[in-house]
């Protein structure tokens, strides 16, 4: 099973950086190949499109809008923020694989949004919306 992911946080420092090592390590230890893209404040560094050419699926866990998410047209994906993969990788790697078996993804639609809706609870997406109003 080949994975790509992209991890970014509010403020894009630790927290982005701390899940894409997570994902990491839980893709070793289940078996998984996975490409992590962090888009962090520092920046980040786009991965080859044929590494996300090749992936099975895009696990996008992040808090804010990912960059230049028309790379990823047409690939099925999940979503889920960066606190859900900071509390427990290893089983949402083994749910979104098991999502993505069982056809349950939706795809990138090549705009500037997804067409899925996140798997985040309303109170998350409350906070993120109070974030965006203090930050943004």
């Amino acid at each position: 099973m080949r994975i790509v992911a992209v991890t970014s946080c509010i403020t894009g420092i630790a927290h982005t950086y701390m899940a894409a090592e997570a994902l990491e390590q839980a893709a070793k230890k289940l078996g998984y190949e996975i490409t992590v893209e962090t888009q962090g404040s520092a920046g980040s560094t786009a991965m080859p499109q044929a590494t996300i050419d090749l992936a099975d699926f895009c696990l996008f866990a992040n808090d804010l809008d990912v960059k230049n998410i028309e790379r990823f047209a047409g690939k099925p994906f999940v979503h889920v923020g960066v606190s859900e993969v900071l509390t427990d990788a290893e089983s949402v790697l083994d749910t979104c694989v098991r999502n993505f078996n069982t056809g349950t993804f939706a795809a990138v639609d090549g705009g500037s949004r997804t067409t899925q809706t996140s798997s985040k609870s309303a109170a998350e997406a409350e906070k993120k919306g109070f974030f965006k109003k203090l930050f943004g």
